[in-house]
This record gives C-alpha cells, structure tokens and sequence, in this order.
C-alpha cells in the first residue's frame, strides 16, 4: 500500500485545501456543537435501525423507560420516574413520569411503548429478537407472520393472533406491565436500547401504507417525525447536513447543555479530517484508521483519542457440509477449522494494517469489560499442531484441498487483512485461498445467506452483558451467518438465560464461549480500538468502548472566534 511520507505534509496539504463549509438552506446559525459521524444516516426509524451512526441519533431523538447513564452507560431510569420488579424477578411494573412529553407537547403514555414494541413483531427489524424475552413474544411474531402471509394471499377469513398473549399491557395510561420467560438481569439495559423507544403512533398515521401494516418512511423526516428525547429533528439533508433542535418539552431539559447540534456529512475521511481541521466541526466520531495511524506515527496529538472498543474483528468459517456452489465443505471437519486457526499470527496483522495497538485477541467477547466474567482460552497459534490437525482431516500438507474464497467487503483496510492470512495459510499449512473483495451490501448478502467458506466478520455488543456476543451463535439466531450448530452451547445459553445467581450465570456463559472458540465456526483476531478526535474544549464527551453518548451534557467552551480553540 501507498502510504504518505510525513504527517507534517498531509496536514498542510488538508488544511491549505479546505473549503469553507457554508449552509444552503439559510439557516446560517453555527451550531453549539458540530460532529460528523461515521457515516451517513440509513434510517431514522427505531424498528429499522442497525447502523451505529443512526443508533447514536436515535438517543438524542428518543428516550425509553430507562436511559444510559452519559459517564457510565449504566441503565437509569428515563421516561419513567419508577420500577418495581417481583418476586419471581419476571414481572415489571414501570410508571411512566407524569412530565413526559413528546416534541409535539403530547404527554407519553404507555400505549406509546406497547404500540412500537408491537410493531417490532408484526414488522420484524434488525433487533426483534431482543423482544423474545418477554413472554410469548417469539410466538405472537411468528403466528403474525404466518397470518400477515396468508392474507396477502387473499385469505380473509384467518383471524389474527391474539396480541393479549404477549406478555405487555398497559394497565392506564401512566402504567406498564411487562412479564418475561425468565429472570432477565440487563432487561433496564434493554428498556435503554433503541428497540424498546416509544413511537408517537397518531403522528405515524398519515403515513401508513396500503397494506395496513407498514408505514412510508417520510414519517421520519422534519418535520413530521414527532421524537420524545431531549431533542427533536429540524433537518434532515441528504448527504449535507442532519441538525437537532433541544426540545422544548422534553422533562429533564437542565440536564442539555448544547440547544443546537449539528451532524456534518462528509465524503471520506479525508474530507471528515478537513473539516474538522478547519474548526467547522468539535468532533470526528470516528478517524480514518490510514490516518489516525500516520498521526501515531509522528507523535500523538493531544486530540486524538484512540481506546478500547466494544468489539471484535474475526473470521468466520461456514460449517454446512456443502458450499453453495454444491462442492463438499471441508470447514465443516473441526479439525480444519481448528487448524486454520491455529495456523494464523495475529501480529503482523495489528502491527502492519491496524496500526492503533490494536489487542491480537484469541477470544470473542472482548476481555475485561464485563465486571466478573472471565474469558476462556482460545486456541493458541501453534503451526505444528495445525499441520497435524490439518494431516488428520485428510489433507497432508495442505494436499487435495480445494481452492476456497476469502470473502470480504473491499471498503477499508479488508483486503490487507485477507492478503496476510492467505499467506500464512499457504506458508504454514500449504492451501491456497483467492481473495473475493466485493461491494459492501453484496458482502452482507452473502454472508447472511452463506454465499461463503471463509468470510472476514466483526461484532459490536449492544447492550453491557456478554450475551450480546454469544446469543449470536445459538441455532437459532438469525445472525449465526457461519451456520453452526452445538447443541451444548445451546443448552448453557438457556441454562444462563433461567440462572438467577449473577456469578454462576456469567460462569455459564464463559463456558459457552469455551466451546465456541474450540469448535473454531469463528477465528478471533482482535480487539477494535475506537479513535475520535477533538480538543480539550469539547466537554461532556465520554470515552465509552461502545462509542455511544447521550448528547445532553456535551458542549463546547467556543474561543471569540466562535470556534474551539485549536
């Protein structure tokens, strides 16, 4: 790879090109704090969302029962001022606050919960499954399915699942009442979490579709989209500029600190860096990895903030005995996808393309973020051994084994990657892999229907407990993309998911990720690091291994220029 002589150059080089960044829409107020994301926003509807750039919106937009707490991200109480939880740990009763308010000045009732979370199982999005823990949830979703099916075939005469088979209901208007399967430890982390926000129901109306159920996805664009966070949507322009406005209803509004906050689209990286050189924005949330490396490089700036992230960069290895192309996988023998893992060092790869002192990781869920739970050990690398496995599985010395694609989205430093593994496979175990870069979106679809034998992957937790990283493996998930089955690891998810002793129920886990990592479906790598960039004036800016925050305490101490100080 090119790569540019001296950070000295390519910040002068930056900084003589910048343009001034200027509005269109008239609307010329500098905005109290101006940030550009990690990239454009895909959608704006909490049913829809995955991408990080939205999910970080979405908590300044909407608020749920329970909120992060903006230093600690622990689950506090939010648009509800109380909860009680009885004996059986299963049974919720929350009391929405009084003074909770939409954008539009309505008050937030609990018919607001229930519909958006309704709406979740009869329009399934990205992170449905996190409401399958309250009682007959995964059925109703699956009946409605069937039922919706059935109906737009022309059949009028199956009557529709009974939804008062879900465990959730609004006692009155201030009052809800949630029963789960089983005792769920982190249910306020997920009453804080995106999938369990409200939506404003009679401001959706006008926008639903034909067929009854879904609705246009104008109702998220100023200003139709009514939000009950501390802030509400002013501005939404497409590849320019996305501004939110404090809410002049929302309950807790001592608590904002910036009452206009801008997000500033930006082409690349190289245009994120400009602006921000510029002083036209107080923060990237995310450096572009070539260049926050190059300024590593040269000596640290004081405004660069590169630490540990809540995720891991693997590669996973299909387990169905046939490949989509009808050959016969030879991943779906253990004893070649251990030696495929055993035969890989990690650190030409974090030295040579990561750059940012990455951590080589032998694990899957991140160490040393989950308070009490401890990692197991992962496969060493230890060339001999994977030789031996690999001898054993029928192929000495790599002999006879079919040429395999290593598949990967050609955005970003992938490629690198890939090219270093396939040469440790062919100078360690002797097979020869081709390398498959193809478009982002082509990529996920064909990973999710394993259009794939080895595939590079990652995962971000969503919520703070280590089930967001092995619930992905069960069976069952539909994010399983390397499709493997262990149905001991099943069995400890589900003990894990009924034990009610906070140790032993993180012991259960530690021992599910133990065989995870010894049947080798995935190969961890590393662990991300998160890099941000912005100055010492910018305050209320946490450094979260999530990269979330609540935007209500930051703001930004401006010089008489009006910019932060440089």
């Amino acid at each position: 790879m090119i790569r540019l002589l001296s950070i000295p150059v390519i910040l002068a080089g930056l900084v003589a090109a910048a343009v001034f960044w200027s509005h269109d829409s008239g609307d010329s107020q500098r905005a109290d704090f101006a940030f550009v994301n990690r990239g454009d926003n895909k959608c704006l509807d909490p049913n829809g969302m995955s991408w990080m750039q939205d999910i970080r919106i979405a908590y300044a937009l909407w608020e749920g029962l329970y909120t992060p707490d903006p230093v600690t991200w622990k689950p506090v109480l939010g648009t509800a001022d109380r909860a009680t939880v009885d004996s059986t740990r299963t049974v919720w009763t929350i009391h929405i606050r009084p003074d909770a308010r939409w954008s539009n000045s309505d008050p937030v009732k609990a018919g607001d919960f229930i519909f958006a979370w309704r709406r979740f199982l009869e329009t399934p999005g990205e992170y449905t499954a996190l409401h399958f823990y309250i009682r007959g949830a995964r059925q109703y979703s699956a009946d409605f399915a069937d039922y919706f099916a059935a109906r737009q075939k022309g059949d009028t005469k199956r009557a529709a699942p009974d939804f008062g088979s879900v465990g959730e209901k609004a006692l009155d208007d201030q009052t809800i009442e949630v029963t789960l399967n089983d005792p769920v430890p982190f249910f306020p982390a997920l009453l804080a979490f995106p999938p369990y926000f409200p939506m404003n129901e009679a401001s959706m109306q006008p926008f639903k579709e034909k067929d009854g159920l879904h609705y246009n996805q104008k109702f998220t664009r100023p200003p139709y989209l009514v939000t009950n966070g501390p802030y509400r949507l002013a501005e939404w322009s497409f590849k320019r500029r996305l501004r939110m406005v404090a809410s002049d209803y929302y309950w807790n509004r001592a608590s904002v600190k910036s009452r206009v906050i801008d997000q500033i689209y930006a082409e690349d990286g190289t245009a994120a860096f400009r602006t921000y050189e510029r002083g036209d924005v107080d923060w990237l949330a995310e450096l572009d990895s070539d260049l926050a490396a190059q300024i590593l490089a040269h000596g640290k700036r004081s405004d660069l903030h590169i630490f540990p992230a809540f995720g891991t960069y693997f590669y996973s290895l299909n387990c169905l005995p046939t490949l989509s192309d009808g050959r016969h996988n030879p991943l779906s023998d253990v004893r070649v996808r251990r030696a495929l893992a055993m035969s890989i060092d990690r650190e030409p790869i974090v030295k040579n393309v990561g750059r940012l002192g990455q951590p080589i990781s032998f694990t899957y869920v991140p160490p040393h973020v989950f308070e009490g739970y401890v990692s197991p050990a992962g496969l060493p690398y230890d060339v001999a051994r994977a030789r031996r496995l690999l001898a054993e599985a029928g192929y000495p010395d790599g002999k006879g084994f079919p040429h395999l694609p290593i598949l990967y989205n050609s955005e970003g430093l992938h490629g690198d990657i890939a090219q270093i593994i396939r040469r440790q496979w062919l100078d360690n175990l002797g097979i020869q892999m081709d390398l498959q870069g193809v478009e982002v979106k082509i990529f996920g679809e064909m990973q999710h229907t394993q259009q794939f034998a080895v595939s590079r992957a990652s995962w971000y937790g969503d919520y703070a407990d280590p089930s967001t990283f092995t619930d992905k493996y069960k069976s069952d998930s539909d994010d399983n993309e390397a499709k493997w089955n262990s149905p001991e690891y099943d069995r400890l998810c589900a003990l894990a998911a009924k034990e009610t002793d906070p140790q032993k129920r993180l012991d259960l886990l530690s021992r599910a990720e133990g065989i995870l990592l010894n049947d080798a479906p995935i190969i961890p790598l590393y662990t991300y690091v998160n890099s941000y960039m912005f100055r010492d004036q910018v305050k209320g800016l946490p450094l979260l291994a999530n990269a979330m925050l609540m935007f209500q305490p930051v703001h930004v101490i401006r010089s008489d220029d009006g910019k932060s100080s440089q």
